[in-house]
């Protein structure tokens, strides 16, 4: 994998869309200062997802859009595009090419893509994980931060070292998990409180669930006796009926008489009246007759027209035809004798093409041989000038020697002069040296002191700092239980906020109700249903009374009037959601205790129930009715006193849930621990809020703590720091006076050896004088000797290659030849193709005039078959005129004497119709009186509909059952006695809540569910916390055995650039993956010593050095380096360039740069200018 492509547009200096092509090995990127070299590599850096504006060298991530120059506008967005190679499928996407774009508007929005998909930041950080190329990777290194991989925080140099091992994308997969199990535990909370709840709320459910199971036997016994009364007054119905329909009957029979004359009468007016439409018609059909005929007679008289002209046009095209058939004649002659030419014209061609190839052959053959003679002349030629560069190469060599030999004489001489000028020197260096000694020696003294002053600040501020880190460790440990407590609290609230906003602890059909009147499934007005529950509240204290007291009636709906509970209750009944009880405002009447006093003096009285709860006073009497009789006090003892005292009337319930119940019953016992009561959800809620926003303010002051300890402790870091640096510096100059110190010795102890060697040279000098003119006169005969061997072989190269030119040319000419004769073949085969074609065109055109010719003959033949048959058909249309002119004479009599007909029948239908009216009005008068005998057997046929109406809907059952169910009632008021008996029974249940049956049956499986649901989440906690210490374990192992691997490429590379030293990492403070990674060094000829007393040049180096151990063990498939060899020496640079070059067969290197060094070992050089001011541009050059 390699980047091929980066594309920048709008991003900070480069306004303009720029495309920036690559290869592998190296790639430079060099220009002046400011001209926007850096912005390439942080372009890389921003569309691989980096959000630190600091790093990107900015204010606000708006800063890194092109911001306009004095002659353009600002930009509104900027992309960059990054397209890599992924042949080899590092990245775990299924595409060769893989593009990543990142674009960022100036409103803010940004965007991400890979390979034009819209993807999402983490998308990006998942997909370059464990490559080296990700954010936390070592394939970009900015500029003036290749020193902070030795001396930056040991976070950032973890961070590096960890990319490097390859531990990230575990390290990421544990952090998942980690917060998989918090989530788990969360929801472990939740589940708990849910549960809580519904087990509270089951055992009250399980007696409303007997109490409804009470209800329904009640109710199907009841249902049974109003049957049997319903089926007794059915019968007596019955009979009434009876005699009613035999009245009818006897009014029946003596209208059908009447009827039976009055049918006979309107069946002689109907008679006549067919007689007379017979007539009408008869007529009718004659006068359409009349008109269809006349119509026909036109209709042939205009058919004869038209057969006449088309006789006459078919007549014109048979003369026409005949024409065209001569022409055809004509043109097939004229192409036959094309065809004959074209024939005659393709065997010349064939013919001179056998002559062409002939040729072509001989002389390819020709060429050939002269060209196998051209070879072996230019093999003999080029010998000789290889004979000739030996010569010139050795007569340079012998004059350079001369030359020199004579520059050596020279020197010598000038040597000897200096060396006697230097020995003077020498003597009088050596005795300044010897003062400066002195003088450093007793800067040295006072350096030290000053470094043992700054070490006792520094140690009294680790004192600070260990009490601040103290501190803030229990700050942070409470901040960490605040914020548990904070989650669990808001946890609470929206838990409670949801039972609440579900009605959740009231029962299902009420429940259901409520939830589609909020949600407009139920036509109501706004603001006319509301719950018990709901409107009222109270102190904390007297939630557990008020809410035995209330039982059921807690989930009864109080509506504004009864007219909207009976369409709530019609509405229950049509969608079978079961039933609840309803509580109108405008009919309820409040019932309340009257003689309050002679309870008030009894100790622990409390008051009556609904005047301990606050409420709106529209409710007044909803809330006097169920709770207006119940009285509160504080134990059971004083319950029983005021029981006794009230005859045991009322209803007393304790603080504590205790109730005394009128007649004497009593209830009792423990209370579940609730959550959450519907009374109390409310309080709950509002306390939850402020508890929240309280520990929201102690979060606040918390944090600030923190931040303000974590302040003081940066200054203590940030004092020591100045002190440390301080030290460095002094030791800096310490290690300086130390140099020039040792230098000094050095050099004193060097200027009296090169005093001597000075007087050893003089001597040997000239003894080297007499050697260098011996030699001279040698070398000046060698050269004569060589000059001539040269000039002979000069005149043999030139003979040859005459010759060479001869041959050349007539081959040439051969070739031109041969190329005229290529071009006339290929010139005679397009001919040939060419006739080819155009007889074949010949051909087609005969068949075609023959195939033309075959269809005018038959075109011909089928015009005068025609001509035939349309002068039949004029002759026949004529005859059928004259006919129907004679039919239509006939027709005109006939249509008269109808007209006669007609009138003599509607007289006597006049007749007849008088007739029927005096009837009718007989008839009518019995019609009448049997009209009300009807009326009232409709009404008791009414009641019979309505009693059995009554027996489908409200008891299921069919008419068809009224035999099998007759009960015999001797007394009907007695029977009645004991339905009223049976209603009182079910009235003394009281509220009765159906829906518990089947919220009883869903609750014990929700519960069920849930503990199923929490079982599986302790599972799923154990699970992730096995995850997450295999994952740990893996870490330490794999970075374990990466890091002593690291440890000795750094040392290697180490040694390979400083020629010698040592390097280390060593892991302190803490195991694989928590410890202190520190850094040590040793430069050749140096003691092991810190990094920080190393000069810029040998950190930078350092560094390096650490960056291509990493690149050893875990090649990237890119870097990216900008000037990380600014502070090199020449010598240092050329080294560093060595190593890119070694290191670019894996990784392909981006270096901006401004060395020559680096330059020289580049493939390409990408230049960065900026012709327009504030605009980069980018020029290229292959190298």
């Amino acid at each position: 994998m390699f980047l091929k492509t980066i594309e920048i547009k709008g991003f900070k200096s480069f306004a303009d869309k720029t495309e920036l092509l690559f290869t592998g090995g190296i790639t430079s990127i060099v220009g002046p200062n400011g001209s926007g070299k850096s912005n390439i590599s942080d372009a890389v850096r921003w569309v691989l997802g980096e959000q630190s504006v600091k790093t990107l060298r900015g204010g606000k991530m708006e800063d890194v859009i092109f911001a306009g120059t004095q002659f353009r506008k600002p930009l509104g967005l900027c992309q960059v595009s990054l397209t890599l190679d992924n042949e080899d499928k590092k990245l775990s996407l299924e595409y060769s090419n893989i593009t990543v774009l990142r674009r960022l508007y100036r409103s803010g929005e940004s965007e991400y893509y890979i390979n034009n998909v819209q993807c999402r930041l983490r998308d990006i950080h998942e997909l370059f994980m464990d490559t080296g190329i990700g954010r936390e990777g070592y394939s970009i290194i900015g500029q003036g931060r290749i020193d902070a991989l030795l001396s930056g925080k040991q976070e950032d140099r973890r961070l590096l070292l960890e990319e490097a091992a390859g531990i990230v994308k575990f390290r990421w997969r544990r952090s998942e998990a980690e917060k998989k199990l918090e989530n788990t535990e969360v929801n472990l909370i939740r589940i708990e409180d849910i549960l809580q709840t519904y087990e509270e709320r089951l055992k009250p459910l399980e007696l409303e669930n007997k109490k409804a199971d009470e209800f329904l036997r009640l109710s199907d016994e009841l249902k049974d006796k109003e049957k049997a009364v319903l089926i007794y007054s059915l019968k007596k119905i019955q009979h009434k009926i009876d005699e009613l329909e035999s009245s009818i009957e006897r009014i029946t029979s003596s209208n059908r008489e009447s009827h039976l004359e009055l049918t006979k009468l309107k069946e002689d007016i109907n008679g006549y009246n067919i007689r007379m439409e017979n007539i009408v018609d008869e007529s009718t059909r004659r006068e359409k007759d009349y008109y269809d005929k006349r119509e026909l007679i036109n209709q042939g008289e205009n058919k004869i027209k038209l057969l006449k002209q088309k006789i006459e046009d078919l007549e014109g095209n048979i003369k026409r035809n005949h024409l065209e058939l001569k022409q055809i004649e004509n043109d097939k002659i004229k192409k036959s004798e094309g065809i004959t030419l074209q024939n005659q014209n393709l065997l010349e061609l064939k013919n001179r093409e056998k002559e062409v190839n002939i040729s072509i052959l001989d002389y390819e053959n020709n060429i050939k041989k002269i060209e196998k003679d051209i070879y072996g002349r230019e093999n003999i030629c080029k010998k000789l000038k290889e004979d000739k560069i030996q010569y010139f190469s050795n007569i340079s060599k012998l004059r350079s020697h001369i030359i020199s030999i004579k520059k050596d004489g020279e020197n010598i001489v000038e040597k000897i002069d200096k060396l006697k000028s230097s020995y003077e020197s020498y003597s009088e260096a050596i005795i300044i040296n010897s003062e400066k000694k002195n003088k450093l020696l007793g800067e040295i003294s006072n350096i030290k002191k000053n470094i043992s002053v700054y070490q006792n600040k520094i140690d009294e501020n680790n004192s600070g700092i260990l009490e601040l880190t103290n501190i803030l460790n229990l700050k942070e440990n409470s901040l960490q239980k605040l914020n548990a407590l904070h989650n669990t609290l808001e946890a609470n609230y929206k838990m409670l906020v949801n039972f609440h906003k579900h009605y959740e602890g009231y029962n299902r059909t009420v429940k259901a109700l409520m939830e589609n009147i909020k949600n407009h499934k139920l036509d109501v007005p706004a603001q006319s249903c509301f719950l018990v529950g709901e409107i009222i509240s109270l102190q904390k204290k007297f939630e557990t009374c008020i809410e035995i007291s209330l039982g059921n009636s807690i989930s009864s709906v109080i509506t504004k009037n009864e007219i909207i509970a009976k369409t709530i209750i019609k509405y229950l009944k049509d969608n079978k959601m079961g039933r609840a009880t309803f509580l109108p405002i405008s009919i309820i009447k409040g019932r309340k205790i009257s003689n309050l006093h002679k309870f008030e003096d009894i100790k622990g009285f409390i008051g009556i129930a609904s005047e301990l709860v606050s409420y709106s006073k529209e409710f007044k009497d909803v809330l006097d009715y169920i709770l207006g009789r119940t009285i509160i006090c504080e134990n059971i003892d004083n319950a029983f006193e005021i029981a006794k005292l009230a005859e045991y009337s009322f209803k007393i319930v304790t603080l504590s849930g205790d109730v005394v119940n009128s007649g004497g019953a009593i209830t009792g016992g423990s209370l579940q621990k609730r959550s959450s009561n519907i009374i109390g959800r409310k309080r709950e809620i509002e306390e939850t809020l402020v508890k929240i926003e309280n520990t929201k303010e102690t979060l606040q002051v918390l944090n600030e703590d923190i931040r303000k300890v974590k302040s003081d402790k940066e200054k203590l870091h940030y004092q020591n720091e100045d002190f440390k640096e301080k030290i460095y510096s002094e030791n800096i100059e310490l290690t300086k006076l130390h140099q020039q110190n040792d230098t000094i010795e050095g050099e004193t102890e060097k200027l009296i050896e090169s005093r001597e060697t000075a007087n050893r040279e003089i001597k040997m000098l000239y003894k080297n004088k007499e050697t260098n003119l011996n030699e001279l006169q040698e070398e000046e005969e060698k050269l004569k000797e060589y000059s001539k061997e040269e000039v002979k072989n000069d005149d043999y190269i030139l003979k040859m290659e005459e010759e060479l030119k001869e041959a050349r040319k007539h081959i040439t000419d051969l070739k031109e030849s041969l190329t005229s004769l290529k071009v006339e073949r290929a010139q005679i085969s397009e001919n040939i193709l060419s006739g080819e074609r155009e007889l074949s065109r010949l051909h087609q055109e005969i068949k075609s005039m023959d195939v033309k010719n075959r269809s005018i003959v038959e075109e011909i033949k089928l015009s005068e078959e025609i001509i035939h048959k349309n002068k039949l058909n004029m002759y026949s249309n004529e005859k059928e005129v004259k006919d129907l002119k004679q039919y239509m004479e006939k027709l005109q009599e006939n249509i008269e004497e109808s007209h006669v007909k007609t009138i003599e029948l509607k007289q006597k239908i006049n007749d007849s119709n008088e007739k029927v009216d005096n009837l009718t009005l007989i008839i009518n008068k019995k019609e009448t009186s049997l009209h009300k005998i009807q009326l009232e057997l409709t009404k008791l046929n009414s009641q019979k509909d309505n009693i059995y109406s009554r027996l489908k809907e409200d008891m299921n059952i069919t008419c068809d059952g009224d035999i099998e169910y007759d009960v015999q009632i001797e007394n009907l008021e007695e029977y009645k006695g004991k339905i009223v008996h049976l209603k009182s029974s079910i009235s003394k249940l009281g509220v009765v809540n159906l829906g518990a049956i089947e919220e009883y049956k869903n609750l014990q499986e929700k519960i069920i569910f849930l503990s199923s649901q929490k079982e599986d989440l302790i599972k799923s906690k154990q699970e992730l916390k096995k995850v997450i210490d295999a994952m740990t374990e893996k870490m330490k192992g794999v970075f374990k055995e990466n890091f002593v691997k690291l440890k000795k490429n750094f040392n290697d590379t180490f040694r390979e650039l400083f020629k010698g030293g040592s390097a280390d990492l060593v892991l302190t403070k803490g195991d694989e993956l928590t410890g202190n990674i520190d850094i040590t060094v040793q430069p050749p000829g140096k003691k092991l010593q810190n990094i920080n007393l190393m000069s810029g040049g040998e950190k930078g180096l350092s560094a390096i050095a650490l960056l291509f151990a990493m690149l050893k063990i875990k090649p990237t498939p890119f870097c990216i380096l900008d000037e990380i060899e600014a502070s090199l020496d020449d010598a240092n640079v050329l080294r560093y360039a060595e190593f890119l070059r070694k290191f670019s067969r894996d990784t392909q290197f981006i270096v901006i740069t401004h060395r020559k060094g680096t330059m020289e070992v580049s493939d390409v050089l990408y230049g960065v200018t900026m012709e327009e001011k504030g605009v980069s541009k980018i020029i290229s050059l292959k190298l």
